[in-house]
C-alpha cells in the first residue's frame, strides 16, 4: 500500500466518527440526488460503488439495486453496513487501485468525491474502466480543473490535502486519456459537479 494510501487509512480512522457531520449537507446531499435520478438505476443492473465512506449515497441509491461498496476505511465501511440494512448491499475493504472484481463486472460505476483522495486517480479510472461492461456508464461527483491553476486553488487544494487528503488540483480529462469514454453530462453544482462518461 502507498504511503498516502496508508496516510488516508490513518485520517480516516479519525474522520469516520465527525465524516457524516462535514460532509452530510445539503449541497453534497443535494448532488447526490440528483446524480442517482440521472443515473436511472435499472433492477437488472450491477452497480459498484468506489469509495463508499460511511455510506451517504445509500439514502439515494433504488432499494432495488445490487450494489457493491468498496472502501480502504475499516471504520468508514462500520458506520455505511449501518446504513446498508436490509439492502441488497454488499460492503468490501478495498483498494480503488487493485479493484479485485473480475473484467466487465458492473453495469455501473459511482465515484463519489474519491478520485481527489486516492492515491493513483489515474490507476483508479483504469481499474474502473476495466471492471465495466461495455455498455456501462460512470458516474463522478467531484470538482477538477482542466485551466491552468491558480494560487488560491493551489493553497486550498494544499489545506484539504492535509486534513483529508483532497486533492482538488485535477484535470479529469487528463485522468481519461486514453481510455475509450466519452464525457456524455456534466451539472455544475455548488461543491461538486456531476459527471457522466460512458464508453466509446
Amino acid at each position: 500500500m502507498s504511503i498516502k494510501n496508508q496516510s488516508n487509512k490513518q485520517k480516516y480512522r479519525f474522520l469516520s466518527f465527525i465524516y457524516d457531520h462535514t460532509v452530510d449537507n445539503y449541497w453534497f446531499n443535494r448532488a447526490r440526488q440528483r446524480e442517482f435520478e440521472l443515473a436511472q438505476i435499472q433492477p437488472n443492473q450491477r452497480v459498484l460503488v468506489v469509495g463508499i465512506g460511511t455510506g451517504l449515497d445509500i439514502p439515494y441509491i433504488p432499494a432495488y439495486a445490487e450494489v457493491i461498496g468498496i472502501d480502504l476505511s475499516t471504520e468508514m465501511l462500520a458506520s455505511a453496513k449501518n446504513k446498508a440494512v436490509n439492502r441488497n448491499i454488499s460492503l468490501y475493504e478495498m483498494n480503488a487501485e487493485q479493484l479485485s472484481f473480475a473484467d466487465q463486472s458492473f453495469d455501473l460505476v459511482v465515484l463519489n468525491l474519491i478520485l481527489s483522495v486516492v492515491d493513483d486517480p489515474y490507476q483508479t479510472m483504469r481499474e474502473v474502466f476495466r471492471v465495466l461492461k461495455p455498455t456501462g456508464s460512470i458516474w463522478i461527483l467531484g470538482k477538477f480543473i482542466e485551466s491552468k491553476i491558480g494560487s488560491v486553488r493551489k493553497v486550498l487544494s494544499f489545506i484539504t490535502s492535509a486534513i483529508g487528503g483532497a486533492n482538488l488540483n485535477l484535470s479529469l480529462n487528463e485522468l481519461t486519456k486514453g481510455l475509450p469514454l466519452t464525457r456524455s453530462y456534466t451539472e455544475i453544482g455548488v461543491l461538486a459537479d456531476i459527471i457522466h462518461l460512458k464508453s466509446l
